[in-house]
């Protein structure tokens, strides 16, 4: 196996070196520029946390993380790292490391990535694990590209007898992929191996059900553009996986291409995945059609989490009119899984949406959504029904002709009422609406169909010759669900002025919800304040507090403080002039070119010298709009990288410097974009994930009442009670205590609840958020990314309920 693919990486860089001997090596380019550059930049961040309730989390943490590069000639050598206490309160094991150091030299079209690193192939093969090792990425000025990687992908745990420890087997995998690329084509081959060491720890126990692999995937994916409108892109993978090293070998093999090269056992499996799709450009309109394969337990090993046993059918449209003014897109998809018809129900789903926005005026813009969603099975796809059902032998009632209808609409004003030099007012309106039904045998039964009603109102109100503004919300909602109804409203108001001639940036707010369901009422209020400036230009230091009250009906007051403290300083330092030649040459003196210009970016106007610049677009990443953009290890660290070249560049010329500005800016609001989405689906996946508990309360709490009666009526009469009765008690009460409390923690939650993280949401943030940003980088639809969110939703709460804590 190991000189198959030692074979196939030496042919891959023969062909390479065949290919680079065309590259001229520039000594006198290299000469020209001698001076040895240093910078880069530190962050720090504290948190101080209080509470009077009982919480697990720590009060104090702090996370260090920065970079420094290191430029000569034509070398760059970024290194970055990452310090954080985050881990120091654990007492298990896990098989990676909270503190993380990386290296990443570059010369020319030479990018190397050294010690705890991340690398992405394809999302069949190698996608986001983060391995310990080293990778490359060739990408010349010729067609040819190339990637490769080494490295340990888990570290070798023991299993110490803790629940929460996760033994694993010592993993190292290596891999390639190797493209060709011109204006009209490109095509690419990729490889992917990884194997766990048998030996690397002692005998895991069979119940943890975790045993050493062995796997290869092969990839062959390409994509072509004809005649300027018509690009057909397709991928084709096959894994072959060893489930268990210790089977004994066998000589079947599979069609599979994986699997011609891979060294079978009896437990050897073998799965195939295909992508394709066709985009056609018709000058104002744009019409696309996707295909997606992946076959039952479809699995890769550079992968942390793969959906697998479905068929995707997708179509999508998107026109402009009015000369741009409007803006319309149509989406229609059907997807089904048990393709290998070995599940005892199936399910299928069909998908259609609409989005519209219209510019009726410079200061007026008009947006909308409608979607249609319609899932059927012959059984109810309720997550609860898994989780409280203790029943197996109604099965066969169970078995219907099921059908879920949901329908989304959204309508959002955005009117910019005066733009003046001494004053500025914006309004935003904001209305959507969520319902859903439940058809059994083609009936709707009472309680079964619900709606949610969402309205919200902005006004904004500035000051810009006084860096002064006030803003201000409303907020309400309304929810029937099935014979509940509920209703929550809050308002909000925040202060945003700038001093010292804008040099100190200070914000103080404070919000107000009130929820009402049956007899329990939920009030939140919450003050904010915050302050940031910039000392000498390279020094970002701000400081952010949170106080929380909130109180339930029959439950204990909550008083919550959060302190932040952030201070990152952007060091530069550059060495004297390294001479590579014997006689020093004379210097021509340069007149100093006038850097002040300016250029905007969405709602950002910058103007001034390029070092001026440079740290107002640095700054952005510490405002609130960022918070959930500065949890992410990985962007943190490549916009880190793209805020050193902003830095090189500040010398440069306007142009040069603006596109390296751009760059930086593109990837901020990309991901705050993501963060937005983020928000917005999680925050409707819980709303659903509420109603459907609500829908269920009543039958568990029957199922709970109906077999306690019966046990305490049996020991009244004297009579012996069956142990296993007693332990289907317990179960049974645990489960809906859980319940009972899992509705307390979502009732009346808002979309301002999700942003601000309440309750479990910060820690289920943490332990998703990287998982869903995948989700959304591989175009999942929405629909798909709620179904997720809410199946671990409903696992989340229910195994952080108090009931279920130890």
């Amino acid at each position: 196996m190991k000189r198959v693919i030692f074979k196939i990486l030496i042919v891959v860089m023969l062909c390479f070196n065949f290919k680079a001997k065309a590259q001229n090596l520039d000594i006198e380019g290299i000469t020209k520029s001698t001076k040895l550059k240093v910078n880069g930049n530190v962050n720090a961040n504290t948190i101080y946390y209080n509470s009077n309730n009982r919480n697990a989390r720590t009060p104090f943490t702090y996370f260090v993380q920065g970079t420094i590069n290191v430029s000569w000639l034509r070398f760059n050598v970024p290194f970055t790292y990452s310090y954080s206490n985050q881990g120091d309160n654990f007492d298990y094991q896990l098989p990676f490391n909270f503190n993380r150091l990386s290296l990443h030299p570059r010369y020319k079209w030479i990018q190397a990535h050294i010690g705890d690193v991340t690398m992405n192939f394809s999302p069949y093969t190698l996608s986001g694990h983060q391995f310990t090792g080293g990778g490359i990425e060739l990408t010349p000025n010729s067609p040819l590209q190339f990637s490769a990687m080494y490295g340990r992908l888990l570290k070798a745990t023991e299993d110490d007898g803790n629940e929460q420890t996760l033994p694993a087997y010592k993993r190292v995998g290596y891999g390639a992929k190797l493209g060709w690329q011109k204006p009209n084509y490109k095509i690419g081959v990729i490889g992917f191996y990884a194997k766990d060491n048998i030996n690397s720890v002692a005998l895991i126990p069979e119940e943890r059900n975790i045993k050493p692999k062995e796997n290869l995937v092969i990839s062959v994916l390409g994509e072509t553009t004809i005649a300027k409108r018509y690009t057909i892109r397709a991928e084709y993978a096959s894994t072959a996986i060893t489930q268990d090293l210790r089977a004994d070998k066998s000589t079947i093999s599979s069609g599979n291409l994986a699997g011609f090269l891979f060294d079978n056992r009896t437990s050897t499996e073998f799965y195939n995945a295909i992508k394709a799709g066709l985009d056609v450009n018709l000058g104002g309109m744009k019409v696309g059609v996707g295909y997606e394969r992946i076959d039952p337990n479809y699995e890769t090993l550079g992968a942390y989490y793969f959906n697998n046993d479905f068929e995707n059918i997708t179509l999508n449209l998107a026109r402009s009119l009015l000369k741009n003014k409007i803006s319309i897109s149509f989406n229609l998809g059907y997807q089904r899984d048990n393709l290998n018809n070995q599940k005892t129900q199936s399910l299928g789903r069909t998908v259609g949406s609409v989005n519209a926005s219209y510019q009726m005026t410079e200061n007026i813009t008009l947006t909308g959504m409608y979607s249609n969603f319609t899932s059927f099975t012959n059984q109810n796809l309720n997550q609860f029904d898994d989780i409280n059902d203790n029943d197996l032998t109604d099965e066969e009632q169970e078995a219907l002709n099921y059908r879920q209808l949901s329908q989304n609409a959204n309508a959002n004003l955005n009117w910019v009422v005066s733009k003046k030099k001494n004053s500025t007012q914006t309004v935003n309106l904001n209305y959507s609406l969520a319902s859903s039904a439940n058809e059994e045998n083609g009936v709707i039964r009472v309680g079964q169909a619900n709606n949610f009603h969402n309205g919200n109102a902005v006004y904004t109100i500035g000051f810009p010759q006084n860096s002064f503004t006030v803003s201000s919300s409303f907020n309400y909602s309304y929810n029937d669900i099935g014979r509940d109804n509920s209703d929550a409203w809050g308002t909000s108001i925040n202060l945003n002025k700038l001093f010292f001639k804008n040099k100190l940036n200070t914000t103080f707010g404070t919000a107000y919800n009130n929820s009402v369901n049956k007899e329990i009422k939920t009030g939140v209020l919450n003050f904010r304040a915050s302050a940031g400036t910039v000392l000498a230009k390279k020094h970002n230091i701000s400081l952010n507090a949170i106080q929380l009250f909130r109180n339930t009906t029959n439950q204990q007051d909550l008083s919550e403080f959060t302190l932040t403290f952030n201070y990152s300083y952007a060091f530069d330092v550059t060495k004297p002039e390294i001479s590579l030649n014997r006689k020093p040459r004379e210097r021509k003196k340069r007149k100093k070119k006038d850097k002040i210009f300016k250029f905007s970016y969405r709602e950002h106007l910058f103007q001034g010298e390029h070092s001026k610049i440079s740290d107002e677009i640095t700054s952005l990443i510490h405002l609130e709009d960022f918070k959930t953009v500065r949890s992410l290890e990985q962007i943190m660290n490549d916009l880190e990288l793209l805020s050193l070249d902003i830095k090189d560049n500040e010398n440069s010329s306007n142009k040069k410097y603006k596109k390296s500005a751009i760059n930086y800016l593109d990837l901020l609001y990309k991901y705050k974009d993501f963060s937005d989405a983020y928000h917005k689906i999680a925050t409707k996946s819980l709303q659903n994930l509420y109603k459907q508990a609500v829908v269920l309360d009543e039958r568990l709490k029957q199922d709970y009442a109906r077999l306690r009666n019966l046990v305490t009526a049996e020991k009244r009469k004297g009579r012996f009670v069956l142990e296993s009765d007693m332990k289907d008690l317990k179960a049974r009460e645990r489960k809906y205590k859980a319940h009972v409390w899992m509705q307390e923690q979502l009732s009346g939650l808002t979309y301002q609840d999700v942003l601000k993280d309440k309750g479990l949401l910060k820690a289920f943030k943490e332990k998703y958020i990287n998982k869903v940003f995948m989700l959304l980088k591989e175009k999942k639809t929405e629909k798909e990314i709620e179904d997720y969110f809410s199946l671990k939703y409903a696992k989340f709460y229910h195994d952080n309920a108090p009931v279920n804590m130890p």
